[in-house]
C-alpha cells in the first residue's frame, strides 16, 4: 500500500467517524471540536462492540451510514463545490440526478473503512473557529499500525439551523472536494454533465467506491 493509498484511507476512515453524529451533536450546536471528540468516541464504541465481523456486514455499515450520516452532513455545500462552475450550467434535474447519484457513492466510500477498522488511534490537535464567518477547521491525526501518522484538518461551515457541519477535508494540502471536482470537470469536458451523472451510476450499480 503506498503513502497516498495509507493517507486517503486515513481520510475516509476519519470522515467516517466525524460524519456519524448523534442528533444532540447538531440540536445543541456543539462546537466543532465537541463533535469530533463526542462522535469519535461514540462510533469507535460501536465497532469494537459490534457482535460480528464488520468485513463480512456491509449492509449493516451502509444502514448505519445512510441513517445516522446522510442526515447531517452538508450536501448541498459538497455537491455545489464539487461540481465547480458546472453546477451553474446544471438543468435541475441534473443536478438532482448528480446529488443521488454522489449521496449512494459517499454512502460506500465512507463505509468501506469502517468495514476495515482494526483498532486506528485518533489524536486530537487544535480547533479553529471563526463565528462572525461562521468558519471553522478541527486538526487531528489517524496513528495507522502499518504507516506513518496522517494529519487531517476538517473544515466547518455553520448553518443557521443545524450548527456547525462538515463540508471537506484536508490532508497534507490535499482537499477532498477539490479532488471530486478535479474529476468530475475531466468527465464533463469529456462526456458532459449527463455522461458524469451516468459513469457515477455504473460506478454505483457496480458497488465501485472510486472514480
Amino acid at each position: 500500500m503506498t503513502e497516498m493509498m495509507r493517507a486517503w484511507r486515513g481520510i475516509l476512515f476519519l470522515t467516517a467517524l466525524l460524519l456519524l453524529l448523534p442528533v444532540t451533536a447538531l440540536a445543541d450546536h456543539k462546537s466543532p471540536e465537541q463533535i469530533v471528540r463526542d462522535t469519535t468516541g461514540t462510533v469507535l464504541e460501536k465497532l469494537r462492540s459490534y457482535d460480528g465481523d464488520l468485513s463480512e456486514s456491509p449492509e449493516y455499515v451502509y444502514g448505519v451510514v445512510r441513517e445516522d450520516v446522510l442526515p447531517y452532513f452538508n450536501f448541498q455545500l459538497i455537491t455545489r463545490f464539487a461540481l465547480g462552475r458546472h453546477w451553474n450550467d446544471a438543468t435541475e434535474e441534473q443536478r438532482e440526478q448528480f446529488t443521488e447519484e454522489l449521496r449512494t457513492l459517499l454512502v460506500r466510500t465512507y463505509s468501506q473503512p469502517l468495514l476495515e477498522y482494526n483498532g486506528e488511534e485518533v489524536r486530537f490537535r487544535s480547533e479553529r473557529v471563526d463565528e462572525e464567518r461562521g468558519r471553522a477547521s478541527m486538526q487531528m491525526e489517524v496513528h495507522q499500525r502499518d504507516g506513518p501518522a496522517i494529519p487531517l484538518t476538517y473544515q466547518f461551515r455553520k448553518h443557521d439551523e443545524h450548527g456547525w457541519q462538515v463540508y471537506d477535508v484536508v490532508v497534507e494540502g490535499i482537499s477532498l472536494v477539490t479532488n471530486y471536482r478535479d474529476t468530475f470537470n475531466s468527465e464533463i469536458r469529456r462526456n458532459g454533465m449527463d455522461g458524469l451523472i451516468e459513469r457515477l451510476r455504473e460506478r454505483n450499480r457496480r458497488g465501485e467506491t472510486d472514480l
